[in-house]
């Protein structure tokens, strides 16, 4: 995984999934693993009429005035898969165990929407919820009846 991280924990030199020469690049861009993960991020920010790329994966966007709601929940779900890369990585270190990152990303995802629905619920801020995390329906909606529907 890296020079570095090698001097703090014990790291394999080669990925624990395929084998290959373990790299940060590797880690989180180049293992065969991953591309469940990077085909569900192309077909979500196709959504919100961006490009999945490398560069945007890890620089993430600007955050601009007119699309400062998209490009913040477009953020969010960028560090998501970052963490669900670690955290499946570090399962299989620990237990062996392999994970389907685009599985286990669909959901986290779903479960952070829920808390979210469930506090603004508990708040009556139903409409700022839905303007964070309800951007042109991609990832849910709010019925008129006020229950969440996942679209993710």
């Amino acid at each position: 995984m890296g020079t570095y991280l090698a001097r703090f924990t014990p790291v394999p030199d080669t990925c624990p999934f395929c084998g290959v020469r373990e790299t940060l690049a590797h880690v989180y861009l180049e293992c065969a693993r991953l591309q469940p993960l990077f085909q569900l991020l192309t077909n979500l920010l196709l959504c919100f009429w961006l490009h999945f790329s490398p560069h945007l994966f890890i620089y993430a966007l600007p955050i601009r005035g007119l699309t400062k709601s998209r490009d913040l929940l477009v953020n969010l779900l960028l560090a998501l898969a970052k963490m669900v890369i670690y955290k499946t990585r570090e399962r299989r270190l620990a237990d062996g165990v392999s994970c389907d990152c685009g599985a286990v990303f669909r959901s986290s995802v779903r479960s952070r929407i829920q808390a979210e629905f469930l506090w603004a619920a508990s708040t009556n801020s139903l409409d700022a919820f839905e303007e964070r995390w309800a951007l042109s329906e991609v990832l849910c909606s709010v019925s008129l009846s006020g229950s969440l529907c996942l679209t993710l």
